[in-house]
């Protein structure tokens, strides 16, 4: 299975929509989003995305009730939270946005995950922790380091492919 990831959209309309046109070419089933949509009127362009949601709020998200109903009503089996927990083909997921480099570490080592999936400090993070798989796309925006990156994660090689915007 194609996982599509994404963060750190901040509003970045023009990024957003290359996203979404990427995912829906490379056929993702579930796109990860690791937190900071930022505003409603961003979620309009993910009407278009072919796959489920999966998301987690970001410290820049606002309106977090709206958001999750707006989500929902693109597609009922969409989700958002704090964090999000998940298994796809044997394989545990462990999503949060990663304000708190201590709990993160702790999820980590806890080895619990076989993925663990974040956000926030928009650095592109492809690496193996102890067996655990650490992904950060790094950001969609491209605001703090000049690139906008996404990526797609293949479940069953468990390979990497980070995309520039």
């Amino acid at each position: 299975m194609k996982i599509g990831i994404i963060s750190d959209t901040h509003d970045h309309l023009v990024n957003i929509r290359k996203s979404v046109d990427i995912f829906n070419k490379e056929n993702v089933d579930i796109v990860i989003h690791c937190g900071d949509f930022v505003s409603l009127f961003v979620i309009k362009e993910f009407e278009k995305l072919n796959a489920k949601i999966f998301a987690v709020y970001g410290n820049n998200d606002g309106e977090k009730g709206k958001l999750k109903e707006w989500l929902k009503n693109i597609n009922s089996e969409n989700k958002i939270d704090e964090y999000l927990t998940f298994e796809v083909d044997s394989l545990k997921f462990f999503i949060l946005h990663g304000t708190n480099k201590e709990v993160l570490d702790a999820i980590i080592g806890s080895k619990k995950y076989d993925v663990v999936v974040y956000g926030h400090t928009h650095e592109r993070i492809f690496k193996k922790i102890d067996n655990v798989i650490v992904i950060n796309p790094g950001e969609c925006c491209g605001y703090l380091k000049g690139i906008g990156t996404i990526g797609i994660f293949d479940t069953d090689s468990k390979e990497y492919r980070e995309i520039k915007l």
